[in-house]
């Protein structure tokens, strides 16, 4: 059976060294029980947000699915475009390769050998995220494969049987290879393996292409809202929870960016968590479309005057003022500051990690600690946080669940390319360099 994408508001496509998984216990994201991993350090996850500084590095450590159980989505997955059986193995995967230079290529790898309590997945569709490229020139990587979100098919393995998934599941996930990924975890490419813990089934409700690019954007958003802004939960994931019950919040959520992937959704978080003011800022374009994701009102980044109007509005609100910076930049921080007026219940957040000291910076590994070593030798950590992992799953939760669905989630815009690798690279640079809107995902096999 076929999955048709939910309508959007907004449509948009467009043609065109190996290591060892080590054993990780789970977390069951829909009973939400949590049990704490087996080391006190795990490798940090580099997310969508390590753009304009270290963001892209640290915000989305958040990542790491090591405590994803793999029925966190529970649903009889299909999608025709996947049944096929494979006859005889590859002896390679086609991949987006970066080089002894850190030069992008396209090259045949090794075809991928699960390790035990590894899945073998065929990619159907890979999430390109800026942090694909940031990370090599931020941290010299070279000789692997890149990537770091996916949706595939799981195939028969000798592994398998090790795992709850069956050949023909759809899962999706996120790789944490931290500075040193092993060649079968790159998601850019045609085969790669995955830890069990770390996919969840995708439901039918949620077609492949966007359950590729949805796990980056989407947790990044409900851990910057639902954790460091600290807005309550959405009522239909609160059960069992301190937020269960609670009154409606009071105040008027800022975001800018609003027209970013995390922009956009954190308007949807935040409508789905009863926020009556959600104002943005993004480019005028875009100001009709995240209306219809629940901003209730959006100004021009490009207005000269843009920090005073948004002051002078929030200037007549009641209420906290929470400031979700979700482009991430020495400049985007600066000047969402200089919009929000004096106020006793203002609280900032940026994707960016690092900057301005008055931000809270977005990190989503909150169920392990993180200790990780920045180029010249300085170590950054982060105590693991249970209660904060509980919140963030149960956020995301609420997108998945209702993803497409009459005054749930509304589809991201997805652009899915696809073409050779040879211009699938091109479109990598442009996600890098903010060329785009929406979530950009990647067609596999490349041509």
């Amino acid at each position: 059976m076929d999955r048709k994408r939910p309508e959007a508001a907004e449509n948009v496509c467009f043609s065109a060294s190996d290591g060892s998984a080590s054993e990780s216990k789970q977390m069951d994201l829909w009973n939400l029980e949590l049990t704490e991993p087996e080391s006190a350090t795990r490798s940090v996850l580099l997310s969508q947000q390590l753009s304009y500084l270290m963001l892209h590095v640290l915000s989305l450590a958040s990542l790491e699915f090591n405590l994803i159980a793999s029925n966190f989505i529970r649903g009889n997955a299909s999608c025709s475009e996947s049944r096929e059986t494979m006859g005889s193995t590859p002896a390679t995967s086609r991949a987006l390769y970066a080089d002894e230079d850190g030069k992008l290529v396209v090259r045949h790898v090794p075809f991928p050998e699960p390790q035990e309590g590894e899945l073998l997945i065929k990619v159907l569709y890979s999430g390109v995220n800026p942090a694909d490229t940031k990370i090599i020139e931020f941290f010299g990587l070279k000789n692997y494969v890149i990537g770091t979100e996916f949706c595939g098919e799981v195939l028969e393995s000798k592994t398998l049987a090790s795992t709850s998934f069956t050949a023909g599941d759809i899962v999706a996930g996120v790789l944490s290879g931290g500075q040193n990924p092993p060649l079968r975890w790159g998601t850019h490419q045609e085969f790669m393996t995955i830890i069990a813990s770390w996919a969840w089934k995708v439901p039918e409700n949620l077609p492949p292409q966007d359950a590729a690019g949805l796990s980056i954007v989407g947790l990044t958003a409900a851990t910057g809202l639902f954790n460091d802004i600290g807005l309550p939960l959405p009522p239909s994931v609160a059960k069992g929870t301190p937020d269960e019950g609670v009154a409606a919040p009071e105040g008027t959520l800022v975001i800018w960016g609003g027209a970013t992937s995390v922009g956009m959704a954190a308007i949807q978080f935040a409508r789905a968590a009863r926020v009556s003011s959600i104002i943005t800022i993004a480019s005028s374009k875009r100001h009709e479309y995240l209306k219809t994701l629940g901003a209730t009102q959006s100004f021009d980044y490009n207005d000269m005057d843009v920090t005073e109007k948004v002051k002078s509005t929030l200037e007549s609100t009641s209420g906290t003022i929470w400031a979700l910076d979700a482009r991430g930049s020495p400049e985007s921080q600066a000047l969402l500051k200089k919009a929000i007026p004096q106020h006793d219940k203002a609280v900032l957040a940026s994707v960016m990690v690092g900057g301005d000291s008055e931000y809270k910076g977005i990190m989503g590994a909150r169920h392990f600690d993180v200790e990780f070593e920045l180029p010249g030798g300085q170590k950054m950590s982060w105590l693991k946080d249970m209660a904060a992992a509980d919140r963030h799953w149960r956020g995301f939760r609420w997108a998945v669940e209702n993803y497409g669905a009459p005054g749930g989630y509304v589809p991201t815009p997805v652009r899915v390319f696809e073409g050779s690798g040879e211009d699938a690279i091109k479109e990598v640079y442009n996600v890098k360099n903010m060329g785009t809107f929406g979530k950009l995902v990647l067609k596999h096999p490349l041509k």
